[in-house]
Formats: C-alpha cells, sequence, structure tokens
C-alpha cells in the first residue's frame, strides 16, 4: 500500500468549465472532488471539514478519511460552485463525482421537472442526508405580523433574485394565496436583509438555512425577533404538493428570544455521488459521516447523526455503496432504492 499523504484542501474557483476540465498529466491520484456551495456558506464548510485532511491527526477524521483515500490511491478537493443546481449539472457532466444538494432540487432533476424540466438527470445516487435546512421567516419581535398571510403589502426580502430561498419563499406565499404581487419584494442576501430588518427598511426575510444559523444568532442578539410559525394546513399543502420538502421543529432556544418550538418545513441537505464512483470508496465515506460524526458536529452542530433521517423519503435512489453501509448497521434501504 503507498504510504500515507496528506491530502490537501485545495480550493478550486470555478470560472469556467474549461477549468473545469483542466488535467495535470503527471498527477497520478485520481481525486474525488465534491461539489459544495459559495465559500462561507454551510455546504462550503461542511465539504471542508471533509476535505481537510491531514494523515499526521492520527486517530480523528482527518487520519482515518485521509487512510481511507489513501489505501484506494485517491484525493478529495472541495470546489467551490453556485449551489445545488449547479452541482446537480456538474455530476451529469462528469466534472465532479459527488456533491451537497438540497432535497427539493434532486427531486426537481431527477425527475426532469421545474428547473430541470426536460433535463432529467439519472447518473446521480444518494448517500446521506446530512442535516435538516429549515424555513425561517424573520421579524422583529414587536411586529404585528403573526403569520405568513400577514405579509401581504409588507417589505420583505426573499433573498437574492433567482436564489433557492426566492423559490422556497414563493411556495411558502402560495400557501396562504399570496404571490410576489402581493408583497414589496426585496431581493437582498441574508447579511444584508439582518441590517435591513434591524433598520426598520424591511418588515420580513425568508431564510432557508441549518438551523441555528450564523445570521440569525447574530441578529437575535443586536434585536428582538421572533419566526413565524407555519400552521398545519399551510404544512401539508407544501409537503403534499412539492417534493423534497419535510415538516420539521425549530426547538426553542435555538436562537435568543425564541422560547417555544417553532412548527415549519424544510428541505434536506443531501450528500449525492455520480452513479459510477467506486462502491467502496462510498461505503467508507459514508461510515465516516455517521462513526466519526461528533468531530463533524464539532464545526457544524446540526449535522444529523441518525441513519433514518439519513435515508428516509429522499428523492433519489440511493448509490450502491451507500446502501453496503446501510445493510451492515442493520438499516433497510428498499429495493427501488438501490437502482
Amino acid at each position: 500500500m503507498i504510504g500515507l499523504r496528506k491530502i490537501k484542501n485545495t480550493i478550486i474557483f470555478i470560472v469556467t468549465v474549461a477549468i473545469l476540465t483542466m488535467f495535470c498529466s503527471c498527477c497520478k491520484h485520481s481525486e474525488i472532488k465534491l461539489g459544495s456551495g459559495n465559500e462561507g456558506g454551510i455546504y462550503y464548510k461542511f465539504a471542508d471539514t471533509l476535505s481537510d485532511i491531514d494523515a499526521g491527526n492520527e486517530g480523528g477524521i482527518y487520519y482515518k478519511f485521509a487512510d481511507t483515500l489513501s489505501d484506494i490511491d485517491e484525493n478529495i478537493t472541495n470546489i467551490r460552485t453556485a449551489g445545488s443546481q449547479a452541482n446537480m449539472r456538474l455530476l451529469k457532466d462528469g466534472f465532479i463525482n459527488m456533491g451537497i444538494v438540497q432535497s427539493d432540487v434532486l427531486s426537481e432533476a431527477v425527475n426532469g421537472t421545474g428547473d430541470f424540466n426536460g433535463n432529467k438527470i439519472n447518473n446521480v445516487r444518494a448517500v446521506a442526508a446530512l442535516y435538516m435546512e429549515s424555513f425561517q421567516i424573520i421579524v422583529p419581535a414587536d411586529s404585528d405580523i403573526q403569520t405568513p398571510a400577514d405579509l401581504k403589502g409588507k417589505n420583505v426580502s426573499v433573498g437574492e433574485e433567482d436564489s433557492g430561498v426566492a423559490k422556497n419563499a414563493e411556495y411558502i406565499l402560495n400557501s396562504v394565496s399570496l404571490d410576489y404581487n402581493m408583497i414589496d419584494v426585496c431581493n437582498m442576501n441574508y447579511q444584508k436583509s439582518a441590517e435591513a430588518l434591524k433598520n426598520g427598511s424591511i418588515d420580513a426575510f425568508f431564510v432557508v438555512l441549518g438551523a441555528p444559523c450564523d445570521v440569525i444568532t447574530q441578529l437575535s442578539e443586536e434585536m428582538d425577533i421572533r419566526i413565524l410559525p407555519l400552521d398545519d394546513r399551510t404544512i401539508s399543502y407544501i409537503t403534499n404538493l412539492y417534493d423534497g420538502y419535510y415538516e420539521t421543529v425549530i426547538k426553542a432556544g435555538t436562537y435568543k428570544g425564541i422560547d417555544e418550538d417553532v412548527k415549519t418545513v424544510g428541505v434536506k441537505a443531501v450528500l449525492v455521488a455520480s452513479q459510477k464512483m467506486d462502491s467502496d470508496t462510498v461505503a467508507d465515506i459514508t461510515k465516516i459521516l455517521f462513526e466519526e460524526n461528533g468531530q463533524i458536529k464539532e464545526r457544524i452542530s446540526f449535522a444529523n447523526n441518525d441513519t433514518k433521517f439519513a435515508t428516509d423519503n429522499i428523492p433519489c435512489a440511493f448509490h450502491k455503496g451507500a446502501v453496503e453501509y446501510y445493510n451492515s448497521i442493520g438499516t433497510a434501504i428498499t429495493e427501488e432504492d438501490q437502482i
């Protein structure tokens, strides 16, 4: 076996497809290219946790992951991308081996619907759901806005234009018989939205992230906030109409001033892999996700360690390597999910 080598955490900035397809002719090691998202985002941080591997950290996740990869003589590289949709297209075209994708985007991609209408992707397989990205509608604590229906006529930031959160926000509004023509839409990122809420230039903003997320944690320290709950009818409407959406709860105490559980919906952040990826490699990575989850949680507190959550109602067939690991620990994967 080739001795352990340090697996570099290489951040590749994707500028053009040409850059993605460049290979060094003298390189002896194939890479596991893991598509994440924008630098500083949770997808990127999660991928960075897995790719920040140093053989010197014996006994920890870094050593074990490095050992796994060096045994099969491969590298892992954290690829900065535009997020879920980009990751699916990069996987389809073979530019990356693995990626992190929202479950709603995954559903559209494998079924050829929505933004992937007529462009069905057949060569991607699920590995594990990593965590829940909860829909969080933030308002000042003293606001008269009590439900999503009360957003009518208000100044609301729904995320950047054409972003995933903008699409998610539209679904929430539709569930209470509203649309973008019935609110004053602002298109701002989360940080700018938080600043705008603080200075009173908007009335509410939408966030779709794992909870707790830094932007709301910081905002809750600077002003009193509330998170709008969704009622059972709204939750049922969304989860029944749109594949890849799930009922979830933001627990009391998640943020300062949030003293009661908040019912909402969310999408799962799912680790996916190319169907062509080696089964043993995928099995080893799946094993590390769960058996070394404590060390992952040191950097990402809401990372999942429950195999039922990881495998339940995922809108995509599972990779054979992932199935191999789940079967080894007694987590059943149905035959139709093993395509």
